[in-house]
């Protein structure tokens, strides 16, 4: 016999493992905001470089955390999953790439500016992929 719960405690898990997400995603967009912020400014370093720097250190906090805290276990072993992960992040960084490059080049954005709105764009992106391909709901 089926639990008339059941609906209530998986949408139940369902908002935590969002609100856990979101966590993470905070933490690793300030690591990434700040770091870019500090190889693009105090270094000096061209703006899509310092982003490629960043966002890459960014990625694997974000990995290392949402594998302990957010998504319970993967689809697949850990090789496969770390495979799957970083090819997803890989098309994460070449939109965040692209979408900072067309916001400072084309539409004259300060660099920081563009920056924040990339993360915030490629986040939702980030999140479907690894919900549905990475790690089990």
């Amino acid at each position: 016999m089926k639990n008339a719960y059941s609906p209530l405690l998986n949408k139940q898990k369902e908002v935590v493992q969002v609100i856990r997400f979101l966590i993470v995603g905070v933490v690793s967009a300030v690591f990434d905001m700040l770091l870019f912020v500090l190889l693009y400014e105090h270094f000096e370093i061209n703006y899509l470089v310092a982003n490629f720097g960043s966002t890459c250190l960014a990625i694997l906090l974000n990995y290392y955390i949402s594998k302990k805290w957010v998504f319970s276990t993967g689809k697949y072993s850990a090789r496969a999953e770390f495979i799957a992960f970083m090819v997803f992040s890989g098309i994460g960084v070449v939109l965040n790439q692209i979408l900072i490059w067309s916001f400072v080049e084309h539409f004259f954005l300060d660099p920081k500016i563009s920056k924040f709105l990339a993360i915030g764009i490629v986040a939702f992106f980030n999140f479907v992929t690894k919900k549905m391909f990475v790690f089990k709901g």
